[in-house]
């Protein structure tokens, strides 16, 4: 018995099925890239209504300072110096940091413009205010981006209205 192998037209075949195959997938795999964007502006938006239900309950200032030149924040309580535990991981800060959440890897923050400062706080009453205390007066908004796409998280003034686009 001797050893068989592929003959030139099954390789042809094989391999024009694999290129097939893969230009179907490629779609697919950009999509991919929007959901990444589409999470990290989810979990920001989550964070901020979950920052403004902690001051409205509690009773007590809470709010976000973002870092934009390092891609991360932190929600804090009652000032910026104080990082509120991570309700999902107790023995954490809550520190969203984009470079190093697989999930977000790659996800920068443009900017966040809240009044004269890069963050917000929230009153007893959930009114947002920028982190130097002043309410704000025109919508407050945090642009991530991901390779060449954006998305927008926006907190309306008197409300602390949360929305993405």
């Amino acid at each position: 018995m001797s050893a068989r192998g592929f003959t030139l037209t099954e390789l042809i075949v094989i391999m024009t099925l694999l290129g097939i195959l893969s230009w179907l997938a490629f779609p697919k795999m950009t999509a991919m890239d929007e959901i990444k964007l589409d999470t990290a502006g989810r979990r920001l938006a989550g964070d901020l209504r979950y920052a403004q239900s902690l001051a409205i309950s509690k009773r007590v200032i809470h709010g976000i300072l973002f870092d934009a030149a390092l891609a991360k924040y932190t929600v804090f309580a009652p000032t910026t110096a104080t990082p509120i535990t991570d309700p999902a991981d107790r023995a954490r800060t809550m520190v969203v940091d984009y470079t190093q959440k697989t999930e977000f890897k790659g996800v920068l923050i443009q900017s966040a413009t809240f009044g004269t400062t890069p963050g917000v706080s929230f009153d007893y009453f959930g009114v947002p205010r920028d982190t130097a205390g002043v309410d704000l007066s025109s919508t407050g908004k945090v642009i991530l981006t991901y390779q060449g796409q954006y998305d927008t998280v926006f907190v309306a003034p008197q409300t602390g209205m949360v929305t993405t686009r």
